[in-house]
């Protein structure tokens, strides 16, 4: 499915890259740098996915992870957290994958990350 991504992450090289490949596949990409920008555009555009850096500037992505969850309109957005920094076992017990959220470690895998978007995108249309 083609869809609306919003991409948060700090390291303008790195959403760059995934920009034009996101924007490649047919998708509209919108970019925050940071927590606070991640979660206003969230609120103001709705994407139909969030890639998400967990360690950025301002609110960090889990925090605003959390305040999604807390809104009826933005609760069931799929979430991709990536992030080279963080301890993947403990996040996962702070941030339970499910049917809409994963993590991917960096250096992703454009092929690998294609597929978690095309996986909670399809699966974001049949809930």
């Amino acid at each position: 499915m083609i869809g609306s991504i919003l991409i948060a992450d700090d390291d303008s090289s790195w959403s760059s890259i995934l920009k034009t490949f996101l924007e490649s596949k047919g998708h509209q990409v919108l970019v925050a740098a940071d927590g606070l920008a991640a979660a206003m555009n969230v609120f103001d555009h709705k994407p139909q996915l969030v890639v998400m850096d967990i360690k950025m500037p301002g609110p960090y992505g889990i925090s605003v992870y959390e305040s999604l969850q807390h809104d009826p309109e933005t609760a069931k957005i799929p979430v991709i957290f990536v992030s080279g920094v963080v301890d993947e076992e403990a996040f996962r017990r702070r941030i339970p994958v499910g049917p809409k959220t994963r993590f991917l470690a960096k250096p992703v895998d454009l092929k690998t990350l294609m597929a978690v978007v095309n996986e909670l995108m399809d699966a974001k249309v049949t809930t």
